[in-house]
Parts: C-alpha cells; structure tokens; sequence
C-alpha cells in the first residue's frame, strides 16, 4: 500500500503539504498547483489514508454508534435510517448497535465502541442501558453520549424523550370519543414506557368517570407481533364485552388485527384497535390509528444535540420531551 511518503516523493513536496491536502488543512496554505499534484499523486499510487493512525493523531475516528434494544421493531429501523443519513451527510459512518434487552450483548458493545474510540453514541434509555454502568462508562472516557426515545430522563446526558403518558391519554380520549367504553390494554412487562403509557390510559378512564379494570390490561415479555397475537387471544376470549383495545406499539396492533381477523371479529366494528409509533401502521388491514411519534424530528435533535457536546460546547444538559400526535385511521 502506498504511503503517504510515496505520495509526497511522487508529487515532489513535503509530506506536511500531503497532510495539508489531503486533511483538508485550512490552517495551512497550499497553492492550487501543488494541490494539483498532491491529488495527481494520490490518484496514480492509489492511496488510502491509514484511518487508524489518523485516528490517533486527530483523536477522532469520524464514527458513532447507535444502540437500539430490537432492530426488528419498525420504529428502531426507521430512526436507525435517520440517524444514518443525517451522520452520513455531516461525513460519519454509524455502528449499530442492536442489544435485544440483554446486558451481555451490551457488555460487549460497549467493550468494542470503547477499543475503537467512536466520536459519539446515541442510544435508546432502555432498562439495560439505564440500570446498567454503560452510560457512567462512556462519560468516564470522555465520549458524548445523547439518549433517543425511552420514557426516563437519565441524569449526566442530553435526552430526547416521547411523551408517553401524554400521548396515551390522547390515544384514550380518542377512543372514548368515539363511544368505546370497554377497553383493554395491551403492553409489556418490565417497560417503563408501558407504565407511562398506561398511566395516561388510567388517567383518561378516570376523568371520564369509568372504573379501571385490571382485568382489562395484558402485559406480556416483548414487543413482537406474536406476543400481539397471543395476548389478544387471552384478552378477547375471557372478555369478549370488549369494544377497543389500546396497544402499545404499532408491531403489536399488527398482532393484535391478526388474531381479530382470525377470530372473525369485525374492526371498527365489533371492535376498534388504536396503536403508537406510526411505523407499521398503513401496512395492516384495516390501516391503524395510530400516535404518530415524529422520528426524523427526533433524530435531528438527537443528532444535533450530539455534534455539540463533540465539539466541546459547554452547556447545561437538553431535555426535550416530543409529544406524539394522533392519526385517525379505519381501526377506529
């Protein structure tokens, strides 16, 4: 491989006046003639520059991680889209990072981001992530870290948090607007945004005057749409008075209209089912009303907030709550 060296001896210059060109050094005043044949140089030897050294000199490896607990969910592939982008544009490349709730896998993540010394991590405040030392590792070594979606506000880093419980308090006053009384709810255990979620499910049934039934609520041990289509299984058969279901994510309502459509149970009308994210929603039938959560608006706060801490900007700590917003579709 050629080296920079070759390049200089090749171009007839100084390697200070390779590095220049090819850093792109405004510092350093080159002429449009040697960067002429700088670029000739480097054109005819094929040089690549060493990134790994060029790391250790400049301290920076123009990368940045993006941890997510189930690339599966729509939601995680759509933001993970966004995040690739708008880095791509400002000249990074993007880890990802794909935990599925386990804190071995994020051990070793968290291991090799370290060893290779990325610019910046973004990551979803998931259990593992918030309980765990991953976040007062990563600040310990001095590396800007930006939390993206997740109901908790963490302490030492910037946050970009939905506003859960606001949202399903929208979510549920839509659903008693329309007539639907009986509701049931379907989420996950262990999920502080299901907590939140529900909150604002409760909360809505109270000020409308009807009593919460715990009966009503199916929790189950992930976010998938099988667990959709079990529990609505569970759900409907001991509770077929029920007249809608609020769910907690749009992957889970896709599971949910399955097993009503199995079941032969009409939607809206022996049923309405109402989901949260906007990421699967207009793939179902009936499409999905939905709360759309607005995830390239999130993405650039996330980015943006991140790029500042890199350049060392001292400032106090963003917290900023999105509130989702409602999508009236057929399922209601």
């Amino acid at each position: 491989m050629a080296t920079m060296k070759d390049v200089a001896e090749n171009a007839g210059v100084s390697v200070a006046t390779v590095s220049a060109v090819i850093n792109k050094d405004s510092g350093v005043n080159v002429s449009e003639r040697l960067t002429k044949r700088v670029e000739k140089a480097v054109k005819e030897l094929n040089y690549r520059p060493n990134r790994i050294a060029r790391a250790l000199s400049r301290k920076e490896t123009h990368t940045l991680a993006y941890i997510v607990p189930t690339i599966d969910n729509n939601f995680f592939s759509q933001m993970a889209k966004y995040i690739e982008d708008m880095a791509f544009e400002k000249g990074y490349s993007v880890y990802l990072c794909n935990t599925e709730s386990k804190a071995d896998r994020l051990d070793l993540y968290m291991q090799n981001l370290l060893e290779n010394r990325v610019d910046g991590i973004i990551t979803t405040l998931t259990w593992e992530i918030s309980e765990s030392n991953f976040i007062e590792t990563v600040n310990a070594e001095g590396i800007p870290i930006v939390g993206l979606a997740g109901a908790r506000i963490v302490d030492g880093i910037d946050t970009v948090t939905i506003g859960d419980l606001e949202g399903a308090r929208i979510a549920t006053n839509h659903l008693l607007k329309k007539g639907y009384s009986k509701i049931g709810f379907i989420g996950v255990k262990e999920s502080k945004t299901t907590q939140e979620r529900l909150a604002g499910f409760k909360r809505s049934l109270q000020e409308a005057n009807i009593d919460f039934n715990d009966e009503y609520v199916k929790l189950g041990s992930g976010f998938s749409r099988r667990q959709g289509f079990e529990l609505t299984e569970k759900l409907v058969n001991n509770h077929p008075e029920l007249t809608a279901i609020f769910v907690y994510n749009d992957v889970m309502a896709a599971g949910v209209i399955d097993k009503l459509n199995q079941l032969k149970i009409n939607i809206p009308e022996d049923i309405a089912v109402i989901g949260f994210d906007d990421s699967v929603a207009t793939y179902v039938r009936p499409k999905l009303t939905t709360m759309a959560l607005p995830k390239e608006k999130m993405s650039k706060l996330a980015i943006d907030m991140l790029f500042e801490r890199m350049e060392k900007k001292e400032s106090e700590l963003y917290h900023t709550k999105v509130i989702p917003k409602l999508i009236k579709r057929k399922s209601t």
